[in-house]
């Protein structure tokens, strides 16, 4: 080195090519980081579609499982049954049909089997066989049959009565 290169007075110049070298570096460098965020948000965007795809090819496959119904929509769908149940129309036939030598003792519905059985007196077997063929032609009721009937011994009229039992289905008009 010679004299004249040395000067104690002023600093040392940096060199122009390495200012240059520093902002190319750090441009490069800001361009690598904006290139790799951009790059994982792709590779996150594409994790993220495989697996809407894999979970919805996983739901293809599986069988579609129907929605148990809550306590208070079993209770609902039970009463709108039971609504639709012609109650009022078979208990109107069964009145009609009792007349004056047949009285009716007991009417009692079988909720699950839509079967109506009924216990009643009439003066004799006959009265209790025209009853029973009586409400088994009617539009309500059906399949009307004679289940048993027993005489017995009436002391309040001091006669003989058939007290029998029968049942029937409504039809769901």
């Amino acid at each position: 080195m010679s004299i004249s290169a040395v000067d104690f007075l002023r600093p040392p110049r940096a060199p122009q090519l390495g200012w240059w070298l520093l902002l190319t570096g750090v441009a490069a460098l800001a361009a690598a980081v904006s290139c790799e965020q951009r790059w994982t948000a792709e590779r996150m965007e594409a994790q993220r579609a495989a697996q809407i795809k894999a979970e919805a090819s996983r739901l293809k496959r599986q069988p579609a499982r129907v929605a148990e119904p809550t306590a208070s929509e079993r209770r609902l769908l039970h009463a709108q049954r039971e609504l639709r149940r012609p109650w009022l129309r078979a208990l109107g036939s069964v009145e009609s049909a009792t007349s004056d030598p047949v009285y009716l003792l007991s009417l009692a519905f079988e909720r699950g089997s839509g079967v109506l059985r009924l216990e009643a007196e009439a003066p004799s077997f006959d009265h209790a066989l025209a009853y029973t063929q009586m409400l088994g032609s009617s539009k309500v009721l059906s399949s009307a049959t004679l289940e048993s009937h027993e005489h017995m011994a009436n002391p309040a009229a001091g006669r003989d009565v058939v007290r029998f039992t029968m049942t029937m289905r409504w039809n769901a008009q």
